[in-house]
């Protein structure tokens, strides 16, 4: 899990119904401005409506927030680690 939400090297998309998971680069980890918020954009356009991670800056967390997504906070491990605690909880 990466501790940072905007520079992710990759985000897992798992379907919550049939289990299946798609890689997807992120195309926003590198920008210098905002990228957590043209992340969470870009998931929301996705149909994402869990993110989890380490952490979330105030304003993309509130971005989320406002649009229906819940975001997952304190998140390590592996991403399997992180899907099972959250499945479990």
């Amino acid at each position: 899990m990466e501790p940072v939400f905007g520079r992710a090297d990759m985000f897992l998309l798992v379907d919550q119904n049939n289990g299946t998971r798609a890689v997807h680069a992120n195309p926003y980890r590198d920008d210098t401005e905002a990228a957590g918020r043209k992340v969470a954009q870009w998931l929301i356009q996705e149909g994402v409506t869990t993110v989890l991670c380490g952490d979330v800056g105030a304003k993309t967390k509130l971005y989320l927030s406002e649009r229906g997504v819940f975001s997952g906070i304190g998140y390590d491990g592996t991403v399997d680690e992180a899907i099972a605690r959250f499945f479990a909880s």
